[in-house]
């Protein structure tokens, strides 16, 4: 008996509960928005976001040298080779940059588009393991994904990553049941 395609899947622990969660069917779309939230921001925890703070003047001190931002930023991406998420909010950063945004509206909206990005990102990998395994899932995942990813607030999601650390907190996990009659709502 198979433990499930999610299994093989190469990817972090925290994006294969999204995938068990997306194939079998059982947990309501709220759910698995929820579950994709909580892995967005574990992965949005890893990011240099002190140090983007601190380089944007997001951090309530201002920028000395705003002609050089690209070039911190770009020192600053290249301090993370081989995260892709980290590599998509830089493209973001430098974006929104483009834009003329700047200081933590900058910061929101790169992180926003990012948290974004990365989810549709995920959400493909995951739909095409499903797609190249030989059991087909029950439920179509691609759309159970998509929906689940509309539902996420990226905006807010990106507001509490980007506050510094100790100022909020952080949004509650997925929903743990363990009781035979708690099932999805019907």
């Amino acid at each position: 008996m198979s433990d499930g395609p999610w299994k093989s899947l190469s990817m972090r622990p925290h994006w294969k509960q999204v995938a068990k969660q997306a194939e079998t069917g059982a947990f309501s779309a709220d759910e698995l928005s929820g579950t994709m939230e909580a892995a967005l921001q574990k992965e949005g925890k890893e990011l240099p976001l002190e140090a983007v703070r601190r380089a944007v003047g997001a951090d309530g001190q201002g920028v000395l040298f705003v002609s050089d931002l690209s070039g911190q930023l770009e020192t600053l991406r290249a301090d993370h080779p081989g995260a892709k998420f980290a590599e998509t909010f830089f493209t973001c950063l430098l974006d929104a940059e483009a834009k003329g945004l700047s200081g933590r509206e900058m910061m929101n909206q790169a992180l926003a588009d990012s948290l974004d990005e990365y989810a549709r990102d995920q959400s493909r990998s995951i739909e095409e393991h499903y797609y190249r395994s030989i059991r087909t899932p029950k439920v179509p995942v691609n759309t159970r994904l998509a929906s689940a990813r509309r539902q996420c607030d990226f905006a807010s999601l990106a507001a509490g990553l980007v506050e510094p650390s100790g100022s909020s907190a952080s949004p509650p996990g997925p929903v743990k049941r363990s009781g035979l009659d708690e099932g999805p709502p019907l």
